[in-house]
């Protein structure tokens, strides 16, 4: 039996590593979150910069799934990515120095220009120097109802206001992404909690690499509505994302989100693959499945 503790149990990776783990026999799961109202539902309510840590008790493995997207008040790049590593290695002894496994993003660097990779990064480097870690950079991770998801979803009904046109940023449509599917992520996971051996830094990308473009075109295909793009300079649409719509209509987009939006994120699948043994899976009937449902 190893027990094994997840930081961010409550965030979108992390409920999909908690279920992998909370189904395998020979897991004592422990879900930590900051959150203090999931305290009934099962999670260990559980503050990383202000709690001591010895409250978790000694662990065999450490998965950090903790990660935002885009800063808020209370949340910042720098505290969540990087402090949090930091927080990690000071206190590893205290819960029985566990293997460590930590969720990081497929193109993290520490000399990223974009905020989000470049914490990211940073956080990656000061982990991977640590015996017994393992660092993951996962592409997009194919959960139901994801994020991408929704806003090409939100694209498409905003576009039946105008004639199903969509007002896109020069260039949009051509960004690469290669997003992996949740079984064969977790599938990692399980394997990393399971095999004891070297740790190291772990591309995750999927099997093929999509451009924007295939994927509004499959929407189109799916939802029965085809939507022609009108691109206009993407620097005017960047003012006005990151003025306008990411302060007043964040839900839309934020201008986090906006970077990333033009920055390939691919990747070549051989370690993953390797370490999975056997080919990643196919991400097309995940995109018709989600893209069909209203």
């Amino acid at each position: 039996m190893k027990r094994v503790a997840v930081i961010g149990a409550s965030g979108t990776l992390g409920k999909i590593i908690s279920a992998k783990l909370s189904s395998m026999p020979d897991i004592e799961l422990v879900k930590l979150s900051r959150n203090t109202s999931l305290g009934p539902q099962g999670f260990f309510v559980f503050d990383p910069e202000k709690d001591d840590w010895k409250k978790i008790g000694n662990v065999d493995i450490l998965i950090n799934a903790a990660g935002i997207i885009h800063e808020s008040k209370d949340a910042e790049f720098e505290k969540v990515h990087v402090q949090l590593a930091q927080k990690i290695i000071e206190n590893r002894h205290i819960i029985g120095d566990p293997k460590i496994i930590h969720i990081s993003a497929l193109g993290a660097d520490e000399k990223h220009p974009i905020a989000f990779l470049k914490t990211k990064g940073i956080a990656d480097a000061i982990l991977i120097k640590q015996a017994n870690t393992y660092v993951l950079r996962p592409s997009i991770v194919c959960t139901h109802n994801a994020v991408l998801v929704q806003k090409f979803k939100m694209m498409f009904d905003i576009s039946k206001y105008f004639f199903n046109h969509a007002v896109l940023p020069a260039n949009f449509l051509k960004t690469r992404i290669q997003p992996i599917l949740e079984s064969d992520f977790t599938e990692v996971i399980e394997i990393l909690c399971l095999n004891d051996s070297m740790g190291q830094l772990i591309d995750l990308p999927g099997s093929e690499q999509i451009s924007f473009q295939w994927l509004m075109d499959l929407a189109g295909e799916v939802r029965n509505q085809k939507v022609i793009a009108l691109e206009i300079p993407k620097n005017l649409v960047e003012a006005v994302t990151k003025n306008f719509i990411s302060i007043w209509f964040p839900g839309i987009i934020n201008y986090d989100q906006f970077q990333l939006l033009f920055k390939d994120n691919i990747a070549e699948k051989d370690e993953v693959e390797k370490l999975l043994n056997h080919p990643v899976q196919s991400t097309l009937e995940f995109w018709k499945k989600e893209f069909a449902i209203e």
